[in-house]
């Protein structure tokens, strides 16, 4: 299964998050928790561009939750409402693009895949008042905070989500790459050591929120450049997408080539980086396209199994979408399709593909659908343009 680049980005993700009070809160000292000494089950994983989803019941509901490595565990509000759930505290932290943002904590009980997990923290979020939100994170989200319960697998080649308290019960182990997985307190987060170059080495977040294969902080980047790990560079201009915070402000956008990167001790050649002012450097969601990923927090250990022939730079329309009470050029690209077609930032689509361009879920959908096509067409009042995808560091 091969992820497009949709780069409304990471909509929600706790990238640096804190809680606020110096002495942990009992909300998070006391959860989640397994009802049983052990347990283990397999789901199935829905992918709609660069998120995953998987089916959660809560409330003896079936709900639709995303995972997001790279934040903590979050609700909607109307099924706290629904529900009546009690708030249990607060949590201040700041979202992917730096904005501070303060949320209730609410604690649940939820079950997957038949197995039950008790007094799950979670933030809340208003996801169902906005088309954007109710379509891309649905009814909540499942963070890195549930990692600790046991051994968690990725497997985007056969589109399931797996987890088993014995890791050693889990298929796709004996022959993967061992990595060290750090986690620095709540939300544990998947932190792994990473190489730029000989003399540059850092640490970077498995963020599955992140629809990029690597994203580079500014400090990372800056001891990659001058231990000679970067080659070429392509800029852009616009938003870097949206957060929980909100839409991100349009600023300067680059993307470069990184020589030799290494994930601890995996390989993984020269591959194309996003930059990112914030730190930590993120490793994203399509890094599962290349690899079954397993997160061991109890071990300390990740395994990453290799499934594709290797990381290929996909070619790209140029352009990102903005989905904020309408549709619109969030992001374009220098020397892209979209450069040369006009596309500029803020310009309100008015169709896709023949088809009129609507602020709702499906319309949503349509525009997501469209966006991993080879091709494109879009129309803005006043011009209208075909776009077919290019590579926007061509070969040498």
């Amino acid at each position: 299964m091969r992820f497009r680049h949709i780069a409304f980005l990471v909509l929600l993700s706790y990238a640096n998050c804190l809680v606020s009070a110096q002495t942990p809160p009992v909300w998070v000292t006391e959860g989640a928790l397994l009802n049983a000494s052990s347990g283990s089950f397999e789901v199935p994983l829905e992918v709609m561009a660069t998120k995953m989803y998987v089916e959660v019941e809560i409330g003896n509901t079936p709900r639709r939750f995303v995972i997001d490595t790279g934040s903590p565990s979050m609700i909607d509000s109307a099924i706290v409402d629904e529900l009546g759930l009690q708030v249990v505290g607060t949590n201040k932290g700041r979202d992917a693009h730096g904005a501070i943002v303060e949320t209730e904590v609410v604690q649940t009980d939820l079950r997957i895949g038949g197995m039950s997990v008790e007094r799950v923290s979670m933030m809340v979020a208003d996801f169902s008042s906005s088309a954007a939100t109710n379509t891309f994170i649905d009814d909540g989200v499942l963070g890195s905070d549930l990692l600790p319960l046991g051994a968690w697998q990725l497997d985007l080649r056969d589109s399931v989500l797996r987890f088993n308290t014995d890791v050693d019960a889990l298929p796709n182990i004996k022959n993967a790459k061992q990595l060290t997985l750090y986690q620095f307190g709540y939300p544990n987060m998947p932190i792994f050591d990473v190489r730029f170059a000989k003399k540059a080495r850092s640490k970077a977040m498995l963020d599955t929120g992140s629809p990029t294969l690597f994203t580079i902080s500014s400090q990372d980047l800056a001891g990659a450049e001058k231990a000679s790990g970067v080659g070429r560079a392509v800029y852009g201009y616009g938003s870097p997408g949206s957060s929980l915070g909100g839409q991100a402000p349009n600023s300067e956008l680059l993307q470069v080539e990184l020589k030799n990167l290494s994930i601890d001790k995996l390989k993984l050649g020269p591959v194309v980086a996003v930059g990112r002012d914030l730190s930590p450097s993120l490793i994203g969601a399509k890094i599962l396209e290349h690899f079954i990923v397993t997160l061991d927090s109890r071990s300390e250990i990740a395994y990453f199994t290799a499934y594709s022939e290797g990381i290929v730079v996909e070619p790209s329309f140029g352009f990102s979408l903005a989905y904020d009470n309408g549709i619109s050029v969030a992001a374009v690209w220098d020397g892209s399709p979209a450069k040369a077609a006009g596309l500029r930032v803020g310009l309100e689509l008015i169709s896709i593909n023949g088809e009129k361009v609507e602020y709702s879920r499906q319309g949503i959908l349509r525009a997501v659908r469209a966006m991993e096509g080879e091709e494109i067409e879009l129309a803005w009042d006043g011009g209208s343009a075909k776009l077919t995808r290019q590579r926007l560091f061509p070969a040498e």
